[in-house]
C-alpha cells in the first residue's frame, strides 16, 4: 500500500489522544499498526507499554501478524516488544478482573466466567413480581448513564430497565460466589477500578498509551471503563468509522468516537481514501452516509448490482452469482452469500437446525458444528456444557474453565478427555449421517456412558441420578441428524455469513440476500442502525456486489435502486454475462 497523506499525518502525530474517523477500505489496519510502531519509537527508552484493543480475536491476530512484519526491521531489543494487542474484554480479564476483581465482589477465590447453563444458576434470577416468570441472571445487561450502572434487559420489543437496587443485590449476591457473565464481567472491572485505585494507577503507568480499534462498537460499559484510565492520565485514541456501527444492540450508539474530538487535547484526523472497492461501489456507499471518500482503484469490470429472486429460486439466484464472480476471476474463497439474521444464514447455508430436547438437542448441535461446518471449537464448547450439566454436583464454573485455559492439572487431564470424545466420531460423539433416533441417539448414550465412569473414577465427579431422563429420544426422528433434506442442501459450497460475521472483512464477491425492509433501510442511509448494516453489507465489497431483491417488491424499489447506482441483472441474463453499467469518463 502507498500511503496516503492523511495516513502519514496519523501515523506521525506527536503522542497525543486522537480520534481517526476512517472510511469502509481507508487501510485502517495497515495505519494502526504504523502508529503502534510510531508511538513506540516516540516513547523511546520509557518503559510504559503501547496498547491496542478491538473487539475479536481475529482482528487481534491480523494486527499481531501484520506488527510482525512490520517491526522485524527495528532493532531487536526490550522496546520492541513493549507493544500489546488485545480485545478489549480478553485485557481487562486478565489485568483486572481475574487477578483483582474478587475483592470488591466479596469472594474467597478468583473471579471465574460461567456461561449460564449452570445449575447453580437457578438461585440466582432477576423476580420482577411473583406472578411472572423470573429472568436468568445470564440475561442482565449493564450499562452506564450519568455515571452509573443501570441494568437491563432485551425483548422484543425494546430495552427494558431494570429495578437498580434490586438487579445490583442480584449480582452482588452472584459475586460473592466469584461466578460473573461477559456482561457482568465489564461491570467488575469498572468496579475494581474505582473501589481499588492502586489498580487503576498501575494500569496507567504501565500502558499510557491506547489505541481503541472499531470504536464506534463502544458500549457505554467499555466507555466509562476508558474514561477512568483517560482521567487517570492515560492518552486514548480512537479509531473507528459511526457509519458502520452496527452494535446498538449491545449498547453501542457511537457517541463515544463521533464527539471525542471536541474534547480539549484531542486531535481530529480523517481517512478518506477507500484502497478496497471499485468506484461504483463506493459511490453508492458515499451517497448513503454523506461523506466524499475517494477511491483508489481505477474502474474496471464488476461494480454494484440488484436481481430480482423467488424464495423457491435462491438456488439458481446462487448459481448465476457464482457464474458472474467466476467470470470476473474471484475466486469462491473470496465470495461470501450474506443475510441480516442467522436463522436466515443458516437456511441458505443448507444448515439443519438440531432435533432432540435439552441435553440431546446440545450434543445434537455438536455433532452438527463439527460434520457440517468444521467448527470443532464450537462443538468443544457445546460438548463441554452437555457434558458438565450431567455432573452432579459440578464445581462451579467448571464448563468455562475447561473452555478456556484451566492451570489446574485434573482439568487440563479433563479437558483432554473431553476433546478426545469429540474428535472420535466412534467411541465418542457420533457421526451426524446416522440415524438420529434408531442409530445416532444409542450410539451417544452408550459411549456417554463409558466416558461418565471414566469421569467418575477418575476425578471423583458423580453421574446425577436423572441421566436417563436427561438423555430421553424425545423430538428425534428416523432420519439423518442432518436432516431428511440434507443432500439437497448441499451443493454451493459458499460462505454464507450474517453481516455483523463479515464487519471488517475485504471480500471480492458479495451476494446480500435482503428484504424489503432491509433495502429500505439501506437506502434510508446511516442514520439508523438497520441502514448503516446494509452500508456494512455493500462495502465489504471489492470487486462485485449483487443485491438481492425479493420480487414481490422489485417494481417498487427499482426506481430507487438505479437512482442510488446500481445497476439491474436484466431477467433471463443473471447466469449469463452481466451487461456493464455505463461509465462516465
Amino acid at each position: 500500500m502507498k500511503l496516503s497523506d492523511e495516513q502519514k499525518a496519523v501515523i506521525n502525530a506527536p503522542l497525543q489522544a486522537m480520534a481517526v474517523t476512517a472510511c469502509a477500505g481507508s487501510g485502517k489496519t495497515a495505519t494502526a499498526i504504523r502508529r503502534l510502531i510510531a508511538i513506540r519509537e516516540k516513547l523511546a527508552d520509557h518503559r510504559g507499554r503501547v496498547l491496542l484493543l478491538s473487539f475479536s480475536n481475529v482482528a487481534v491476530n491480523t494486527f499481531n501478524k501484520g506488527y510482525a512484519q512490520l517491526a522485524s526491521g527495528l532493532p531487536d531489543n526490550t522496546n520492541r516488544k513493549r507493544v500489546e494487542v488485545d480485545t478489549l474484554d480478553g485485557f481487562f480479564t486478565q489485568h483486572v478482573l481475574r487477578p483483582h476483581a474478587f475483592r470488591s465482589m466479596g469472594a474467597s477465590q478468583a473471579a471465574y466466567l460461567v456461561s449460564g447453563s449452570e445449575p447453580f444458576l437457578n438461585s440466582f434470577q432477576y423476580w420482577k413480581n411473583e406472578d411472572e416468570r423470573p429472568i436468568p441472571v445470564k440475561d442482565l445487561q449493564v450499562g452506564v448513564e450519568a455515571g452509573k450502572a443501570v441494568f437491563f434487559i432485551d425483548t422484543r420489543a425494546g430495552v427494558e430497565k431494570l429495578d437498580r437496587g434490586k438487579a445490583r443485590a442480584l449480582i452482588e449476591k452472584l459475586g460473592r460466589t466469584g461466578a460473573y457473565t461477559h456482561d457482568l464481567g465489564r461491570y467488575w472491572v469498572y468496579r475494581t477500578l474505582i473501589q481499588q485505585p492502586a489498580i487503576l494507577r498501575a494500569l496507567v503507568t504501565r500502558y499510557p498509551q491506547i489505541l481503541v480499534d472499531e470504536s464506534q462498537d463502544l458500549g457505554s460499559m467499555h466507555q466509562a471503563i476508558l474514561e477512568l484510565l483517560i482521567k487517570a492520565g492515560a492518552q486514548v485514541s480512537l479509531i473507528g468509522d459511526v457509519n458502520q456501527g452496527i452494535f446498538a444492540f449491545a449498547g453501542a450508539d457511537g457517541m463515544f468516537l463521533k464527539t471525542y474530538a471536541d474534547r480539549p487535547g484531542v486531535k481530529d484526523y480523517k481517512l478518506t481514501r477507500n484502497y478496497r472497492s471499485l468506484p461504483p461501489i463506493i459511490d453508492i456507499a458515499n451517497l448513503l452516509c454523506g461523506r466524499n471518500d475517494e477511491p483508489d482503484r481505477e474502474p474496471e469490470q464488476g461494480g454494484a448490482y440488484f436481481v430480482g429472486y423467488k424464495e423457491t429460486k435462491i438456488p439458481h439466484l446462487i448459481a448465476a452469482f457464482k457464474a458472474r464472480f467466476s467470470e470476473l476471476g474471484i475466486e469462491a474463497s473470496d465470495s461470501v452469500i450474506l443475510s441480516r439474521g442467522t436463522d436466515r444464514a443458516a437456511k441458505l447455508a443448507g444448515k439443519a437446525a438440531a432435533p432432540g430436547q435439552g441435553t440431546v438437542t446440545l450434543f445434537a448441535e455438536a455433532s452438527l458444528a463439527r460434520d457440517q461446518q468444521g467448527r470443532l471449537r464450537d462443538a468443544f464448547r457445546l460438548v463441554c456444557s452437555a457434558v458438565v450439566s450431567l455432573i452432579d454436583d459440578a464445581p462451579h464454573g467448571l464448563s468455562s474453565a475447561l473452555q478456556g485455559s484451566p492451570h489446574d492439572e485434573w482439568m487440563l487431564r479433563l479437558r483432554r478427555l473431553l476433546w478426545a470424545f469429540v474428535r472420535d466420531d466412534e467411541a465418542g460423539l457420533p457421526s451426524s449421517s446416522l440415524q438420529a433416533k434408531a442409530e445416532w441417539h444409542p450410539k451417544l448414550v452408550a459411549n456417554l456412558r463409558l466416558l461418565l465412569s471414566k469421569i467418575d473414577h477418575q476425578f471423583g465427579l458423580k453421574t446425577i441420578a436423572t441421566f436417563g431422563n436427561k438423555m430421553a429420544k424425545k423430538r428425534l426422528n428416523d432420519v439423518p441428524l442432518t436432516g431428511a433434506e440434507a443432500d439437497e442442501q448441499k451443493g454451493h459450497g459458499l460462505r454464507v455469513e450474517t453481516v455483523h460475521q463479515v464487519k471488517g472483512e475485504s471480500i471480492g464477491a458479495v451476494l446480500y440476500v435482503a428484504t424489503k425492509a432491509n433495502i429500505s433501510a439501506m437506502l434510508g442511509g446511516t442514520a439508523t442502525e438497520d441502514g448503516r448494516i446494509g452500508y456494512v453489507a455493500l462495502t465489504r465489497a471489492k470487486n462485485l456486489f449483487w443485491l438481492a431483491v425479493p420480487n414481490s417488491c422489485l417494481g417498487e424499489v427499482r426506481a430507487d435502486l438505479i437512482k442510488a447506482g446500481f445497476t439491474e441483472v436484466p431477467a433471463g441474463e443473471s447466469g449469463q454475462r452481466v451487461k456493464e453499467a455505463p461509465r462516465v469518463e
